[in-house]
């Protein structure tokens, strides 16, 4: 009896992967954006010096989200940052195994 295997059958753990989508998601909607904002203004960029947290968060980060435009996707890029970033290293790794 002649039985093969392929080794190249990749499983995934759906349940971990979502598990990573929501836990950075998470973070990238409600920790990211204070995380930036108290750093640029411990760093004392005068951007975020001249800013003030309600601004920050209902105008530049939240507010485009109500509409289509190109703010929209801007905003959409900074939240999912986390998620990105974690897609892009665990990507990274991977190819230098």
């Amino acid at each position: 009896m002649q039985v093969t295997s392929y080794q190249n059958i990749k499983n995934y753990d759906l349940s971990k992967e979502l598990w990573l989508f929501l836990f950075f998601n998470c973070v990238g909607f409600t920790v990211w954006p204070l995380i930036v904002y108290y750093l640029g203004r411990t760093l004392n960029i005068t951007y975020f010096m001249d800013l003030t947290l309600r601004f920050w968060a209902e105008e530049i980060i939240y507010g485009p989200l109500g509409s289509i435009s190109l703010e929209t996707t801007l905003s959409l890029f900074f939240l999912f940052m986390p998620y990105l970033t974690f897609l892009f290293l665990r990507t990274i790794i991977k190819t230098i195994r």
